[in-house]
């Protein structure tokens, strides 16, 4: 047995100093000799518990910043929340700004149309097609 553990420590000190992975067909040609029963136990796997899917995976501000119990993390969790709040308000204005935009800009191309519409039938009035 210790010459088993001195030959895998000589090819890991081998493997190290040469840089080659002829130490490490060194060691699988040892294991291999160690027997089959350690390759069984190698290939059967521990069963993992079952993950249930109505686990609540959700995090909350707080569980990210800890209990809060300490006056200084409370101050920075409701710092954080504050500016989430104002980043969340600036948003909607902005949604609000932009559809208020476009709804001039909607209207200021209708009027542009409506006057070209309007100058178009000045000028047939003024000058009628001749034929």
């Amino acid at each position: 047995m210790s010459s088993n553990m001195d030959s895998s420590h000589d090819t890991h000190y081998e493997q190290n100093r040469t840089g080659s992975s002829s130490a490490i067909n060194v060691a699988d040609s040892n294991a291999a000799e160690e027997g089959d029963t350690r390759n069984e136990a190698d290939t059967v796997s521990p069963l993992l518990p079952e993950i249930k899917p109505s686990a609540d995976l959700g995090l909350d501000l707080s569980d990210i910043f800890g209990s809060g119990s300490s006056t200084g993390n409370n101050a920075e969790l409701e710092k954080v929340q504050k500016r989430a709040s104002n980043v969340q308000k600036l948003a909607m204005e902005n949604e609000k700004l932009k559809a208020e935009l476009k709804a001039m800009s909607d209207r200021l191309e209708a009027a542009e149309r409506r006057r070209e519409e309007l100058s178009q039938k000045k000028q047939m009035i003024r000058e009628p097609p001749s034929d």
